[in-house]
């Protein structure tokens, strides 16, 4: 069985997905390199965490993310017959904004994309001379030529893309904009919500800074309000000592930053209190206790 090596592109126009023409005995090569890479991917792992725009994952954790729009155009794409796809035009290799090289493996739910980050780096012969060795003499390369990695980015499926380092996958795609931070209008809508008190919002909005509209987006992503009413809110709040103040069944959200924080940090149940030494601290990571 041999696989097409893909080449994700991204431009002015958004992402598409094109074909890399190569040898039939290339193809059959690349089954197998890519797939020693992903189980070296997948070695040591025991746990996925979903990422949420800043938690750093250990040894042994993957980060899983919900996939964007541009990464739900690429995986359409890449479930057509490969021969429909568009051919990366070798000769004009540095216009075609070429972000990843990747595979299609797997068939039905365990259909997959492995994807190997790109840069220009990898064009051999864009800068610098470079000799291939041909007939037992080091020729001048002059055709179109690149590397591939040594290792992949990152794996796509369907519904997540999973990945060890967000710097070397923010290179192909642009998470943040799953975790952007709320702007002024979802504040309002955010304020309007029928489990919330907010006195102030345009005062809310003027001390909310980038973390608390962070938090805000979460939240909403999250529909925390809508599947816990406020007394249960405010129940788990008291035993984890944190104060929440009820109106007329709402919830207050406090006047100032710090405790608003604090508060806003509970809902994304980003908050605790150490159990021996009852010290209030806050925490990116959303890992379920084994």
């Amino acid at each position: 069985m041999s696989v097409n090596l893909l080449a994700i592109c991204g431009g002015a126009n958004g992402f598409t997905l094109k074909r890399v023409v190569t040898t039939q005995p290339v193809q059959h090569m690349l089954e197998g390199l890519f797939l020693g890479q992903e189980t070296t991917f997948q070695s040591g792992i025991t746990d996925e965490v979903d990422f949420d725009g800043s938690w750093k994952p250990d040894e042994n954790e993957l980060l899983r993310s919900a996939v964007s729009d541009e990464m739900t155009a690429v995986w359409a794409l890449s479930q057509q017959n490969v021969t429909a796809l568009d051919e990366l035009d070798a000769p004009n290799f540095l216009s075609e904004g070429v972000r990843a090289t990747c595979v299609a493996v797997g068939n039905g739910a365990n259909r997959r994309l492995l994807i190997q980050n790109f840069s220009s780096r990898q064009i051999l012969g864009r800068t610098a001379i470079a000799f291939v060795y041909d007939g037992n003499t080091f020729n001048q390369l002059t055709s179109p030529a690149f590397t591939l990695a040594t290792n992949l980015s990152a794996i796509m499926t369907e519904t997540h893309l999973k990945f060890r380092s967000y710097n070397n996958v923010k290179m192909i795609f642009d998470l943040a904009n799953l975790y952007q931070e709320a702007t002024n209008a979802q504040i309002d809508t955010f304020a309007g919500h029928a489990s919330l008190y907010i006195g102030d919002v345009n005062a809310f909005k003027g001390f909310a800074d980038q973390t608390l509209r962070k938090l805000v987006t979460a939240i909403s992503k999250k529909a925390v309000l809508d599947n816990f009413t406020p007394t249960q809110i405010a129940t788990a709040a008291a035993q984890a000592t944190l104060d929440v103040l009820l109106d007329g069944g709402r919830i207050v959200i406090p006047q100032n930053k710090a405790d608003a924080k604090k508060l806003m940090h509970f809902l994304d149940e980003g908050f605790y209190r150490g159990p021996l030494s009852g010290v209030a601290y806050i925490t990116n990571s959303k890992r379920r206790a084994q």
